[in-house]
């Protein structure tokens, strides 16, 4: 019997409604697939953004944070350098979330299996409630 997918257990949705717009250099990679169903299961609406196209050479941050803002509810980084991730933050009028700040409050140690990935992902998910607040 194949361990339990531990993104099938969440049934309340805190998120719905929230567009979430996911700047990311490797979407593909395995934390911001995790992060972005987190947030679909807790009932965002994910698009993912190429930010290559969004820190376009020649835009001003503060532009970008303002159309940002006027398109999503939230912002959420992976792959991009710390200070860009601050400069964000500090510039525009939703939440930013730094997707490795998330998950890694709740490493573990590896190899996670069954019950234990369910918790990392339930941990996750607070995790991410919590940056939004």
């Amino acid at each position: 019997m194949p361990p339990p997918d531990p993104l099938s257990r969440t049934t309340h949705q805190p998120l719905l409604g929230l567009r979430m717009g996911m700047v990311c250099r490797h979407g593909d990679a395995p934390d911001p697939v995790l992060f972005r169903q987190m947030a679909v299961e807790l009932g965002a609406q994910v698009t993912m953004l190429d930010p290559e196209r969004v820190l376009a050479d020649g835009a001003a941050l503060e532009e970008v944070a303002g159309l940002l803002g006027h398109l999503y509810g939230a912002i959420a980084c992976d792959g991009l350098p710390p200070s860009v991730v601050r400069r964000l933050r500090a510039v525009t009028v939703v939440p930013v979330v730094d997707v490795q700040a998330v998950l890694a409050s709740t490493d573990g140690p590896g190899g996670e299996r069954g019950q234990e990935a369910a918790a990392r992902c339930h941990l996750a998910q607070a995790a991410l409630i919590a940056a939004l607040r």
